[in-house]
């Protein structure tokens, strides 16, 4: 614990849709739309997305993304697999252009590789300009005998602290001290207020990660198919059970906080997007009251 508080203390860093409408919400689970809040006035939309770095499969994916953004209109979006000036994606500023196309949003960028290819890679959050964070900063998670850096990064609002991360993706060892450290770290920090970490963390809802994470955060989005099966995604339909695994997850700190989640889903049908034409994992939202 002594050991994360120093290590957090160092690498601690200041930086600076309309959706479809239904008269009714969907049940929650997999194969929904995304819909408007029931009281928009009171709840907090979250979400998360792995984004691939916009390339996947279309080379238009920052505007593609941006469309399924403005559809699903979180108020706060937490991205995994973003590059910022890296020459594998014309050393564009990723987190810049995105934030341009999807409109009325603000976001940092947390490197997980830097320097990489001339630039970096990692992280991003975003929020509706009307937020106003408060503060944010990254941190440098444990790499152990993990595949590459990983990153966490942290945003507090006046009601709650969103956090978003992306554990690695081979070793489960690395995986966990990984989860450890970031549990250890936002425990320490935050205390009665609402904070919530969304990501893809690489890890089955049976892992010993989730398991983990179970004993100090409540999972708040379904355990449905989030990475949906490379064979299935050019033949599954949107509203069929999708195939494939449950990796991205959206979670609540065991704080003591208030809140109430008024609605949850991982969507695979838009109407301005087809979702198999941008990443390889699937967008997860959940809708919290803050009390």
């Amino acid at each position: 614990m002594g050991k994360v508080l120093i290590a957090l203390s160092i690498l601690m860093a200041m930086v600076s849709c309309s959706p479809r409408l239904y008269p009714e919400r969907p049940e929650t689970g997999q194969g929904i739309r995304p819909e408007t809040r029931a009281d928009e006035r009171k709840t907090v939309r979250l979400m998360t997305y792995n984004v691939g770095v916009f390339d996947k499969y279309e080379a238009s994916g920052i505007k593609l993304t941006a469309r399924i953004v403005r559809e699903m209109d979180p108020d706060v979006l937490v991205m995994n697999e973003v590059d910022s000036c890296a020459g594998r994606t014309g050393n564009r500023d990723q987190l810049r252009a995105f934030t341009r196309a999807a409109r009325r949003y603000d976001g940092v960028f947390a490197p997980a590789l830097k320097p990489f290819r001339g630039g970096a890679y990692g992280i991003a959050e975003v929020w509706k300009r009307q937020m106003e964070p408060i503060g944010t900063f990254s941190m440098v998670l444990p790499k152990g005998d993990g595949s590459e850096p990983r990153a966490l990064v942290v945003v507090e609002y006046e009601d709650m602290v969103v956090a978003g991360t992306h554990l690695d993706h081979r070793s489960k060892a690395a995986q966990l001290e990984q989860a450890r450290a970031i549990t250890d770290a936002l425990m320490s920090m935050y205390s009665g207020k609402p904070v919530f970490l969304c990501g893809d963390f690489n890890a089955l809802p049976d892992s010993p990660t989730i398991e983990y994470m179970r004993e100090n955060w409540d999972i708040l989005s379904p355990a449905k198919t989030t990475y949906p099966d490379s064979k299935a995604l050019p033949s599954w339909e949107p509203d069929d059970d999708v195939p494939g695994k449950c990796i991205d997850y959206i979670m609540a700190l065991k704080n003591r906080a208030r809140y109430r989640v008024t609605g949850n889903g991982v969507c695979t049908e838009f109407e301005s997007v087809d979702i198999r034409s941008t990443s390889d994992h699937l967008p997860v939202f959940v809708d919290v009251k803050i009390r």
